[in-house]
């Protein structure tokens, strides 16, 4: 399968100026380093990092807001650094901020899910059928006439993600998309970009925090201080709990309970991801008793 995202050697530093001693002092800080990651077109791939450790700096390269220092990166076939290219990168990946609220340009949902389409010079019949498609996507079409500012944050993401999904792009990057959300909207949104992948066909990058929304990931690639350092299936990777607690991690809260479980004797999987793993783990530990 083709790849989405290629990285060969993706290194990004940029400088930070602060004053000592009176004098104004100039670094470099290094974010992203030699960075060799593929992503295949309609995968599913979770980023986890640490506050600092580089995630966020990678996803922004995929949209290609910043350009690598040194190293290549690749959307869609489209080389990142080549001005060329820019648009076509940002047709190809979409991008979903934290913040809805700063994605959010118009004074009407439909409105605003229009004008990425507008800016991309689309004809307006296809512009109010790409306008409706992406409403119902996101599950918002009660709301199309509503103004953003009365939403809740979880449905302004919505909007925020139909916004996106208008401009018809190939893939996704949702820079902790649930971090301003409650439990309910978190679920929700989740649900939504695993059904885009699942039925749509979208490759989905996720950076996030959450370790429970990366359950459903094809893939998970964990980021310290600008360097990959696990790279796995969701089971490959949540199951060490230590090593993801010395890049500070957590784990999904029954992996920890079950890796508990385990250090005190308890014949129990260690690899259970979800609390319907675990129920099913203990009942069958009751049928051997």
């Amino acid at each position: 399968m083709a790849d989405m995202v290629k990285t060969e050697n993706l290194t990004y530093e940029y400088k930070v100026t602060y004053e000592r001693n009176g004098k104004n002092v100039t670094k470099k800080v290094l974010a992203l380093n030699n960075i060799n990651l593929n992503i295949e077109k309609g995968s599913f791939v979770a980023v986890l990092g640490h506050n600092g450790s580089g995630k966020s700096t990678f996803a922004k390269h995929i949209n290609a807001l910043v350009k690598p220092t040194s190293g290549t990166l690749w959307i869609n076939g489209y080389d990142t650094k080549n001005e060329e290219f820019i648009w076509d990168i940002r047709q190809s990946a979409g991008m979903v901020f934290q913040n809805p609220d700063n994605q959010i340009v118009a004074t009407i949902v439909e409105e605003d899910v229009a004008f990425g389409p507008e800016n991309l010079g689309i004809e307006p019949e296809e512009i109010r059928k790409r306008v409706d498609g992406a409403i119902s996507a996101v599950g918002m079409e009660q709301f199309k006439k509503s103004m953003p500012a009365k939403l809740s944050g979880g449905q302004k993401q919505r909007i925020a993600i139909a916004g996106v999904l208008a401009m018809k792009p190939e893939c996704i990057v949702l820079d902790e998309p649930t971090a301003m959300l409650d439990p309910e909207g978190r679920k929700d949104v989740i649900d939504i970009i695993t059904r885009l992948n699942k039925e749509e066909g979208l490759t989905i990058v996720l950076i996030t925090h959450y370790m429970d929304e990366t359950v459903g990931a094809d893939r998970i690639v964990v980021i310290d201080d600008g360097n990959v350092v696990m790279e796995g299936t969701p089971r490959q990777v949540l199951v060490q709990v230590d090593k993801m607690k010395s890049y500070g991690l957590d784990v999904p809260q029954v992996t920890e309970i079950a890796y508990n479980l385990r250090k005190k004797g308890i014949d129990i999987p260690a690899d259970i991801l979800t609390p319907e793993e675990m129920v099913g783990a203990i009942c069958r530990l009751k049928l051997k008793i």
